[in-house]
Parts: structure tokens; sequence; C-alpha cells
């Protein structure tokens, strides 16, 4: 018997994964091409909506977030580090099942202090990031996200499915 190495054109492509259940996300950067690449990059994980308002009032964030009912927020903290950081503070207190991502243009000390991804970096590191928030919520919540939420998530990822 023949063994198939890998990449042969003899080994079928992995089956896609069909989400249950899809994460809304909101993306808010004033950077409207940076609006059609997160489409582009995490449309597969679920409707994805845009926000083009500053981080400078946090309240406003936060009620943002109340009215889209996000899963996820992108904040894009690029030149307004400080005030992302507000917006997340305020977010754990408001809304502390909503998950947050940072992406920043610039590395600098503030935006690593924020965890920020690079907001051109590598596509399957926003999506993870994305799904990783999702079940993590907000990462400066006091509390931890409810059990409840992580369970129930959890069971509704019960792997790939086959499509016939």
């Amino acid at each position: 018997m023949g063994e198939t190495e890998l990449g042969s054109d003899d080994i079928e492509p992995l089956a896609p994964v069909i989400r249950l259940h899809p994460i809304r996300m909101l993306v808010i950067s004033s950077d409207l091409a940076y609006h059609q690449r997160a489409l582009t990059v995490l449309a597969e994980l679920g409707p994805v909506s845009f926000a083009v308002v500053s981080l400078l009032d946090p309240d406003d964030i936060a009620s943002l977030l109340r009215s889209e009912t996000a899963d996820v927020a992108v904040l894009d903290a690029t030149d307004c580090e400080a005030a992302a950081r507000r917006v997340i503070e305020t977010l754990a207190d408001a809304s502390a099942r909503t998950g947050v991502v940072v992406v920043c243009q610039h590395c600098t000390d503030a935006a690593r202090e924020l965890r920020a991804l690079p907001k051109w970096g590598w596509t399957q590191d926003l999506r993870a990031a994305a799904e990783l928030a999702y079940h993590d919520g907000n990462p400066l919540c006091p509390r931890a996200l409810s059990s409840v939420r992580r369970r129930s998530a959890l069971r509704r990822m019960a792997g790939p499915l086959l499509r016939h």
C-alpha cells in the first residue's frame, strides 16, 4: 500500500468549519481602509459592523456597544493609546461580557501595554484574537467571565461539520 505524502494532490482538503453561533463584531476605527481589511479577515466569524468615532469619550463607546450588541469590539488605538485604555476600563464596568481586541499602527510602549496587535499584521492573529476575546470577555474586567457563557459557548463548538 502506498502512503500519501504531504503536499500530494491525493489529499482531500479539510472540510470548512461551520460556526453554529456567529460572533458579532464592532470595529471602531477612523481609518476607512482598515474597515475593508477587518471585514475581509473577520467576516467568516460573524457579522461585522463599523463605527467611525473617536475613542476620546469612553461613555459614548460603551453606549454604542450596548446599542450594537457586539460580542467583540476591535479598537484602533493608533495615536490614541491612552484613550483606548480608558475605553477598555470603562467597558470592563459597563459591558464586561464584550471582548476587546486592540490594534495599533505603531509599536509604542503604550500599545505594548495594551497588548495591541499590529494593525496590518497577520490576518490569522486578528481572527484568533477575536475568537479568544469572545470567550474571555474584557481583559480588564475585575471578575471572571461567567462560567455559564464559557460552558454554553464551548458546548456550541462541536468541531468541524462536514458538508455533503
